[in-house]
């Protein structure tokens, strides 16, 4: 194994061939997908975290607004998960089928080419074969005689 460091473009993969992230990539990955779930997720954690504060200090009133607010913020948070899912399901759904697109484009293009090229050397084809019978033909007229009683005699 080299122990030079790894370029940008080189990139390490695990046993199936899948990119091995670290896991502040696959954070920065998972939040560029849906940014709604960890901001939720935070907002649950520090409403929980006041929540504690305010059981320490035997505040209810005060204890149970915050319970609340943790739920709510759970039920966001469990929203924005069950909505992402879609919605990245839905995105990759339309990019498998504009990339299929694409790719049907590129054989549709590969196979005019073909047929093209194929029509253009049958073309060549004829025109060689149209100058030959017309250069064959231009050397049995100039062999003498006529074309109707064939050559002339001597």
């Amino acid at each position: 194994m080299s122990t030079e460091p790894l370029g940008d473009s080189q990139v390490l993969l695990d046993a199936n061939g899948n990119p091995i992230e670290s896991w502040g990539g696959k954070f920065e990955r998972k939040f560029k997908e849906n940014p709604f779930v960890p901001v939720l997720a935070g907002l649950t954690t520090v409403s929980l975290v006041i929540a504690g504060s305010k059981l320490r200090r035997r505040d209810s009133v005060s204890l149970n607004h915050w319970l609340r607010v943790r739920v709510i913020m759970q039920g966001l948070t469990l929203v924005a998960v069950v909505g992402g899912s879609w919605w990245y399901g839905q995105m990759k759904h339309q990019k498998e089928a504009a990339a299929s697109e694409e790719q049907e484009r590129i054989l549709e293009r590969a196979a005019f080419h073909a047929r093209l090229r194929a029509a253009e050397e049958v073309d060549r084809q004829e025109k060689l074969e149209a100058a030959a019978a017309t250069e064959a033909t231009q050397q049995k007229g100039s062999a003498g005689g006529s074309w109707w009683w064939g050559k002339s005699s001597s």
